[in-house]
């Protein structure tokens, strides 16, 4: 459970760092489950030696546990309230570019006005430092009036931020989020974030969530990025599994009503 104050920090600054949520134990068995998927895809890597799945969780004789454990669900609901919805998700290593950078940007930039709380978790298998792939984020950045003005970010190229702002990317002020295996990054996917130096094996599990869909509108929003019921895995759509049921009701529930 999160303290009322990790909950006003997220709240105020879109973001909380929990440390040691999981153990050494479990980081052995998440980097073995991440790299028995990633091996099983067909096709090369491009670049070399990086790798992505989507979704990732489906394919993991455990990893099916992850969104349901306490300390994944029980945040979910403290900060998005009951009825919130599975969003997919992903499983990396490597960097996709040769640069090994990944310029500054929104997740979900733009659509600020919806004031529709979507939420990414981001679990790390190795450490990240400030220069070798730590994610940096603009505190408060998720907030309309703040996000708004840092929209010219995201054209996310090299010259995209000195055009903007007059400095290089890595000199942006932020928070940097340095982690350690078992520690976890809670991030509004509003907030504006980039990373420096991505690291040859960089590899993270990546889970998504959004509020309950209210409206037709919010259904749309999860549609434009693939987090719809249509794309939903035969696992997940008929799981019996009392918590998983409940983050996939509020999509069905929309699927069959707009056909």
């Amino acid at each position: 459970m999160l303290s009322e104050q990790q909950v006003n920090q997220f709240e105020t600054f879109g973001f909380l760092l929990l440390r040691e949520l999981f153990s050494a134990d479990e980081m052995v068995w998440l980097r073995r489950e991440l790299d028995d998927v990633l091996a099983a895809q067909v096709g090369k890597a491009t670049p070399p030696n990086f790798r992505s799945v989507s979704p990732v969780i489906e394919h993991g004789s455990n990893l099916i546990d992850l969104p349901e454990d306490d300390r994944i669900y029980q945040p979910m609901e403290q900060l998005m309230g009951s009825g919130f919805v599975w969003g997919g998700s992903e499983g990396v290593s490597g960097s996709f570019n040769e640069t090994h950078d990944h310029q500054w940007h929104s997740d979900r930039g733009g659509q600020i006005d919806l004031q529709y709380r979507r939420i990414k978790i981001m679990i790390y298998l190795q450490s990240m430092r400030k220069d070798t792939g730590a994610l940096r984020v603009i505190p408060g950045s998720h907030h309309a009036s703040l996000h708004r003005l840092l929209l010219p970010l995201q054209g996310q190229k090299k010259q995209t931020c000195p055009d903007a702002y007059g400095v290089e990317g890595h000199d942006l002020p932020c928070a940097t989020l340095e982690v350690d295996p078992g520690d976890v990054v809670v991030f509004d996917h509003y907030l504006f974030h980039a990373v420096y130096g991505k690291q040859e094996m960089r590899r993270y599990i990546a889970l998504k969530f959004a509020a309950k869909p209210e409206t037709e509108v919010h259904y749309e929003a999860l549609r434009e990025h693939r987090q719809d019921a249509p794309l939903l895995h035969d696992s997940l759509r008929h799981s019996e599994r009392p918590r998983m049921r409940g983050m996939v009701e509020g999509l069905l529930r929309w699927e069959k009503q707009l056909g």
